[in-house]
């Protein structure tokens, strides 16, 4: 069967800003490629786990308070993951769920805790929530690409070391005081963004499904995807984006 299989970690526990709508941009997308999807709800009580059973992973943001009992379940699959990545398949973490596969979380009380440590750097949570829209240039799949979505910032990603995933035009990205968008590893991205993204930017989505494909030895069918009225909703977006710069830039004169 010329199918991808895709694993969702935790829908119901990692919850959070409708990502749903992720999984629904990958199977779409999917389908235009002329492949099948097959999709796993990954939970506490699934046996057997194994990441490399799939060929796109992904990883919704949830409470940061959830985060240890994910973990517990994740920790013994760590060698796993890594091979995933490393093995060039995307793994694609969205939110505050890139805090999970960093090497520790700080919580705002003081306390923290080991994660996953797929990524050297540290998630360390704010004590105020911002959100506004988040606006970078990236580059996956072999192409220059522009994302837009929105970003509720519960923690900063603080790197030691790795490559971010794009560079901001406009956001708070990872911690408002750089240009820096998320990371990515190998193909694997960990971004700030919401929105749900994928759906919102099927540019995105579709080298992502072209790489999982390319991974899973499988061809795709047809050439690239008609995206014009994405597009322009995006330009729309962009457009408020610009005004809200020129006015931020007013009150500061």
């Amino acid at each position: 069967m010329r199918e991808l299989r895709i694993a969702w970690l935790f829908p119901d526990t990692l919850y959070l800003h409708g990502e749903r709508g992720n999984i629904l941009a990958l199977q779409r997308i999917i389908a235009l490629k002329g492949l099948e999807a097959a999709v796993d709800q990954i939970d506490f009580e699934t046996e057997g786990f194994d990441p490399m059973n799939y060929d796109i992973i992904f990883c919704p943001p949830g409470e940061i308070v959830s985060f240890p009992v994910v973990l517990e379940y994740l920790k013994p699959l760590k060698s796993r993951f890594e091979e995933f990545v490393s093995d060039g398949r995307p793994l694609i973490a969205t939110g505050t769920s890139a805090g999970l596969w960093c090497r520790q979380v700080q919580r705002a009380d003081g306390s923290s805790f080991e994660a996953m440590g797929l990524l050297q750097a540290t998630a360390k949570e704010n004590e105020a929530v911002y959100g506004d829209d988040v606006y970078f240039t990236c580059q996956y799949g072999g192409a220059e690409m522009e994302v837009l979505g929105n970003q509720i910032q519960m923690a900063d990603l603080i790197s030691e070391g790795e490559e971010p995933f794009g560079r901001l035009i406009y956001g708070y990205g990872n911690t408002g005081r750089d240009r820096q968008e998320g990371f990515r590893k190998e193909n694997s991205v960990f971004t700030n963004t919401l929105g749900p993204m994928l759906v919102t930017n099927p540019w995105l989505t579709e080298k992502i499904v072209e790489t999982a494909a390319e991974k899973a030895g499988l061809a795709i069918s047809g050439g690239a995807l008609d995206t014009s009225l994405e597009q322009r909703s995006f330009d729309a977006k962009k457009k408020f984006i610009a005004g809200k710069t020129t006015r931020l830039t007013n009150c500061k004169e």
